[in-house]
């Protein structure tokens, strides 16, 4: 993490690499996506997770596999073989948890979304067995998947994602809503889409002991304006150039 200096205090700023580095590298949500996030030493991944049809936890943002690699099918419904047998450019395949674990513990937390449910016991077991549970925040939309977590282990840092309504002005009671219901649910932080994020947000979600981590920034100005408002951490495709603003050389 790198410490920035504004106004005159000094400020943690998270780099969050969406689906990797997945900008540099792309496709997102691959093993080389994410190995090159972690040789940018970003200081978390972004991911989303699925189930397999026999149990494992795969990695890829969709819940059916068309958009990546072209093949129609629903994740919930195939074995993990026939998901390895599909391409996801440039000869990548769907990733595991496990597989991303073995490439990137010690070397970059894990901001793992939920995207399905019935998950929570066996991801939770899986982190525990590999000791990520400080250096991991899962996040979800639908913020049950999240309070049934924090039953079970309610030491995990847990987010709330919260989406852009097209269309609907956003209100600041709108704002101070999504403040409210992470802290009367003692979740760690608030993960807004980058639209919904403005100071006086910042400054209520920091009030309540919230953090603030946008969703997905790639414009360099509004990196820049999120920093100056003092954003916890900007999840971002564009690793690189959150490293360049912050003046972040390792």
């Amino acid at each position: 993490m790198i410490f920035f200096t504004i106004n005159k205090k000094k400020k943690i700023i998270m780099i969050i690499g969406h689906k990797g580095a997945s900008k540099i590298v792309p496709p997102g949500n691959t093993l080389k996506s994410f190995q090159k996030a972690i040789e940018l030493r970003a200081d978390y991944v972004e991911f989303d997770i699925h189930k397999s049809k026999d149990g494992n936890i795969v990695i890829m943002h969709d819940s059916n596999t068309l958009n990546v690699t072209g093949v129609n099918g629903t994740i919930k419904d195939m074995t993990l073989e026939e998901l390895k047998r599909l391409d996801c450019g440039e000869g990548q395949k769907i990733p595991t948890l496990q597989e991303l674990i073995n490439i990137a513990k010690g070397k970059i937390g894990l901001q793992i979304e939920i995207k399905a449910r019935g998950m929570e016991k066996q991801l939770i077991s899986i982190l525990k067995k590999e000791a990520l549970i400080e250096s991991s925040i899962i996040s979800c939309f639908n913020h049950n998947r999240l309070l049934k977590i924090q039953k079970i282990e309610p030491t995990l840092k847990l987010a709330a994602l919260e989406p852009l309504i097209v269309g609907r002005e956003i209100r600041w009671e709108d704002r101070k809503r999504i403040v409210e219901n992470a802290v009367k649910k003692n979740f760690y932080a608030i993960h807004p889409e980058y639209h919904l994020v403005n100071q006086k947000l910042i400054d209520h979600a920091h009030d309540n002991n919230l953090k603030v981590n946008a969703w997905t920034v790639n414009d360099i100005d509004i990196m820049k304006d999120f920093i100056n408002m003092g954003i916890d951490g900007i999840i971002t495709d564009d690793v690189e150039a959150v490293k360049t603003i912050l003046n972040r050389k390792n």
